[in-house]
């Protein structure tokens, strides 16, 4: 029987378990990279750095594995989980397989069971092409949520504009549709479908060819997934599942954009969790300023926004709205991106369903968001002369 070359951990509380198994494990080319580790251990692995299968103990999750197993394929979309235990219920089992866990093993268990376990689930998943190849380094684009806690501020707008700025400049870019009762993102750029993020979610793999069958294609070049049509089908998408196909779009896009929902909910939460970098939109008025305040400090352990946050003015400067230093000293951040008021030219785009960057829109409002793409990508001077005007407050 050939040999293999995967790592593998151990999420377990009995470490004599695992180390009863090592050498027949090592023997089949499958190293166990630590004694027991911890599921948040697995989940604050830098990315590219997954074990290629983690054997994961029910008991540890007090026999219900089926959440952690969303965990770590949401973080590790590629390993391959196998779940053990002695006495776990059946429906506990089936829930952990419906989560995606590749295979299951009674304890106890003798170590040649494990072996075969771990061995027929990786080389199964190998085949419908979910597991990550032996030691190679995949290709991965910059996943990037537009948010802001206050609904009404422009989020849709700079996240369909963003999207139309990257492709301009030969980018690859998906733009999802997070809002899944109410997301505009469609009417904003003038498209339908019948598909959305529910369609993908339950696929063992995402290649180009179902990509172009499930998304539609602005004029631009940008892949849209828009929001559900049916509100029923909102109720059914896992917010561990949705992010999971987020990463998975990474491995094929240059960017993947989101526009989030204005509630801190869970599916916005772990989105930004997984950023790259979070776009930050306010307006010139001092609700909306302090509710982006306490989201950032609120969450300043869990999410960091204050490292990778993009923070973005929007309808700047506005009739008696705040002044720029009047929001410096209420924000205490400065602004990488501004984005003017144009009244009517932004409003009967918006309703005619073209991006800022169509031919029959005022250039002028465009000239704003190439500038912004270019300190996405990392190329513009915006973000470096912004952060000289005052510092971030921590």
């Amino acid at each position: 029987m050939s040999s293999l070359s995967i790592d593998l951990e151990y999420i377990d509380a009995d470490v004599q378990a695992a180390e009863s198994a090592r050498a027949a494990l090592a023997e089949a080319g499958i190293t166990v990279t630590a004694r027991s580790v911890s599921l948040d251990a697995i989940l604050a692995r830098p990315q590219g750095t997954c074990p290629h299968a983690v054997v994961l103990d029910v008991a540890v999750f007090s026999g219900e594995p089926a959440l952690a197993v969303r965990q770590i394929l949401a973080h590790c979309p590629e390993a391959v989980i196998v779940v053990t235990g002695s006495g776990a219920p059946a429906s506990a089992i089936s829930r952990a397989v419906s989560a995606g866990a590749r295979g299951f093993l009674l304890k106890p268990y003798q170590p040649a069971d494990l072996v075969a376990t771990v061995r027929d689930a990786y080389e199964s998943a190998r085949a419908l092409g979910r597991a990550r190849p032996e030691h190679t380094t995949a290709r991965r684009g910059k996943l990037i949520p537009v948010y802001s806690p206050k609904g009404g501020v422009g989020c849709t707008t700079i996240a369909t504009n963003l999207a139309v700025a990257l492709a301009s400049k030969s980018y690859s870019v998906a733009l999802v549709d997070l809002d899944l009762q109410f997301g505009d993102v469609g009417s904003v750029l003038d498209l339908k479908s019948v598909n959305s993020i529910a369609d993908l979610l339950a696929q063992p793999e995402i290649t180009e060819e179902l990509v172009n069958d499930t998304f539609v294609t602005h004029s631009s070049g940008v892949k849209v997934l828009v929001a559900p049509e049916n509100l029923s089908v909102v109720e059914t998408i896992d917010a561990a599942d949705a992010v999971a196909l987020l990463k998975k779009l990474t491995g094929l896009f240059d960017y993947v954009i989101c526009d989030l929902w204005s509630s801190l909910e869970e599916l916005s939460i772990q989105t930004m969790r997984a950023a790259d970098q979070v776009v930050l939109v306010t307006t010139p008025e001092l609700p909306a300023l302090r509710n982006l305040v306490r989201v950032v400090t609120a969450t300043r352990d869990d999410l960091h926004l204050d490292d990778k946050a993009l923070f973005v003015g929007n309808r700047l400067p506005g009739k008696g709205s705040l002044s720029t230093e009047e929001i410096l000293r209420a924000f205490g951040r400065p602004f990488v991106a501004t984005f003017p008021s144009e009244g009517v030219g932004i409003t009967e785009a918006i309703n005619r369903g073209l991006s800022f960057f169509d031919s029959r829109v005022n250039p002028r409002i465009a000239k704003h968001y190439r500038a912004f793409a270019d300190i996405v990508v990392g190329t513009g001077e915006g973000k470096s002369r912004a952060a000289q005007q005052a510092p971030a407050t921590r």
